[in-house]
């Protein structure tokens, strides 16, 4: 069976006043799929606590891209150069290893139509639907195409709501059909899985790459984990990495 551990990064408000100039927010909302098959999970599960370890965490130490960046929590007092390579080894790690796949979801909430229903207007529900179509799409063309979805849990009527609309989509979805996807959505808190913590980071990434301006150059650490974004006939556009709404609104 396939575990797809997801993690998103950007807020889903709007601006009250409609004015994205002095919004405070983020104007783009991402959702990451890192999947892994439960035949490979307890290898990787070690070899992260032993890469903890060797770097000097503990093996319960919670790796999350924005501590990593500003130097919290785990890494509190680590120097900037320290943490930089810490990054880009784990990038690396992810990165040159088949077993990781990764499926991603960007919502331009700039160009939502925020009159339509919730489900075309919360972005941490499209996204989530978006992401469930692309996770069944890729266990359709695998060997074993079972499949079980991971979510970091964070305010319970949300995680609830979100449980609810999985199970929902599983039942009505025309591009669920066939469903390989098992049961509904599974929690597990970040700080007790290591998997949930990469995707955590690999999130990170994939919001600041899709956030920053064409002529801003891509991280090391971005050109290394898009390795892992899976490719149906070589795409990657619109396959693993969805972005929504492709048009901006006519008003």
């Amino acid at each position: 069976m396939h575990m797809m551990f997801v993690d998103e990064s950007g807020d889903p408000g709007y601006p009250k006043d409609g004015n994205w100039k002095t919004f405070g927010g983020s104007k783009i909302y991402t959702r990451l799929g890192l999947i892994i098959h439960g035949w490979r999970w307890k290898l990787w599960n070690e070899k992260i606590v032993a890469l903890k370890q060797n770097r000097g965490l503990l093996w319960d130490s919670e790796i999350r891209g924005s501590d990593l960046k500003r130097g919290r929590k785990a890494f509190t007092g680590w120097e900037k150069a320290r943490r930089e390579l810490f990054s880009k080894d784990l990038a690396t790690l992810i990165g040159r290893n088949a077993n990781f796949t990764l499926i991603g979801i960007v919502i331009d909430k700039t160009k939502v139509d925020t009159t339509q229903k919730d489900q075309f207007v919360k972005p941490e529900i499209r996204s989530l639907e978006l992401l469930l179509e692309r996770f069944n799409l890729y266990l359709d063309r695998q060997q074993d195409k079972c499949g079980i979805v991971v979510l970091d849990p964070t305010k319970e009527d949300k995680d609830d709501n979100l449980r609810h609309f999985q199970s929902f989509l599983q039942s009505s979805s025309p591009h669920l059909i066939p469903l390989h996807i098992v049961e509904g959505t599974f929690f597990a808190k970040s700080h007790t899985s290591n998997m949930i913590q990469l995707s955590d980071f690999c999130c990170n990434l994939f919001f600041k790459e899709m956030a920053k301006s064409d002529s801003k150059p891509s991280s090391h650490e971005w050109k290394e984990i898009y390795n892992r974004f899976w490719r149906l006939n070589g795409r990657v556009a619109g396959i693993s990495i969805k972005k929504w709404p492709e048009k901006a609104i006519i008003r």
